[in-house]
């Protein structure tokens, strides 16, 4: 044997021997096996927490978010106009808070998405893009579903029908949470508004949101994401801030009636938390009828939806309809009547919506089926 294979099997002898466990002829496998399961646990324990979901949808683009329990880097997007999804967009920067942006869509079209992120795969969903302005279209309105009282059991009854009434999209009143500082309570929402999971949600800033960055970090709007407004269909919509902290800002009301000033839609709608006219336990907030209420007016806005009020009422000042839909979920308020109410009522519901150029037709729903106030507007 010559000199270089005896360092060969030196050098061999002398690794397996001063490196822990690799010269131990009764080998024990024990650590491979821990290191499997842990793996597995990890697999176990990752999921996805929220969404995913639309959000922001253009005639040809949309965006979808989703955040899993830990970081993920392999994160993609498979969607397509049937339930193979065969188009992919990847995202591969290693978080746990996704979005990815769809383009080159077609206008007034469903398609159908799967998101995954590493080894953790959604269930196949939907979500429409934008329809065209001689379209029709179909949503849904209501508010104050914050369901901690009574642990999201009335918040999840009216979420499964508005499920059920397949809209294309879906505005929110505001305070959706109770507390929009505690992470947990969004995370509840989301778990139990599944129909988000289909249909883009459209919210408004309401008092318990407290200007959490949560609210903000889950829900992508145009302009300053506090006060935004945005075409669907023949539908101009306005989404306010009517907290004290904005609604009393000039930014904020120049922008209003630039915004209307520039509407060419056949109808408008205005949503915001706290309603101008409203009979219920919280009553009027009488300086926003100061601030807007005239403006409101003098653009023939035909509907303004509100909340706050955790019950039902219509009302009508002068050429506006004035919504209190706030029977989302949180504890029910009674209500009362007024000069300009219509009808009121305490119960869960939502506001159900269908409108073409020519006629909106509003009906308000009862978790049960049960339509309890109606109208139509014709341009």
């Amino acid at each position: 044997m010559n000199l270089k294979k005896i360092a060969i099997i030196f050098s061999i002898f002398f690794i397996t021997c001063t490196i822990p466990g690799v010269g131990n002829v009764n080998f024990d496998d024990t650590n491979c096996i821990s290191l499997n399961e842990n793996i597995g646990l990890e697999n176990e324990n990752s999921s996805i927490i929220v969404g995913p979901y639309p959000q922001n949808p253009e005639l040809n683009s949309i965006i979808i978010v989703w955040e899993t329990s830990i970081a993920t880097t392999n994160n993609s997007v498979h969607y397509g106009l049937t339930l193979d999804c065969s188009k992919i967009i990847y995202n591969n920067f290693s978080s746990n808070f996704h979005t990815i942006e769809l383009n080159e869509l077609v206008s007034s079209t469903k398609y159908y998405y799967q998101v995954i992120s590493d080894y953790i795969e959604s269930k196949v969903y939907s979500f429409y893009t934008k329809f065209e302005k001689d379209d029709s279209i179909k949503f849904i309105a209501y508010g104050d579903s914050r369901g901690v009282w009574d642990s999201w059991i009335n918040a999840s009854i009216v979420a499964d029908k508005i499920e059920k009434e397949q809209p294309y999209f879906v505005l929110h009143t505001g305070d959706l949470v109770n507390n929009g500082i505690n992470i947990e309570q969004w995370i509840d929402f989301f778990s139990i508004s599944t129909f988000i999971h289909n249909y883009t949600l459209y919210p408004t800033l309401g008092n318990h949101e407290n200007y959490g960055e949560s609210y903000f970090k889950y829900f992508l709007h145009p302009n300053n994401e506090t006060w935004y407004s945005f075409n669907y269909g023949p539908v101009h919509f306005v989404s306010l801030d009517s907290n004290v902290r904005n609604s009393i800002k000039l930014s904020q009301l120049f922008w209003l009636i630039k915004d209307l000033s520039l509407n060419i839609q056949p109808f408008t709608l205005v949503f915001f938390h706290h309603p101008p006219f409203s009979s219920g336990n919280h009553g009027s907030t009488f300086y926003l009828r100061l601030i807007w209420g005239f403006i409101l007016e003098y653009f023939d806005i035909d509907i303004v939806f509100n909340g706050h009020d955790h019950c039902y009422e219509r009302g009508k000042v002068k050429s506006v309809y004035y919504i209190v839909t706030g029977g989302g979920g949180a504890p029910l308020y009674n209500a009362g009547n007024n000069w300009w109410t219509i009808h009121s009522e305490k119960t869960y519901h939502f506001c159900l919506i269908s409108c073409d150029p020519e006629e909106l037709s509003f009906k308000a729903v009862k978790p049960d089926g049960t339509i309890f106030d109606s109208f139509v507007i014709q341009k």
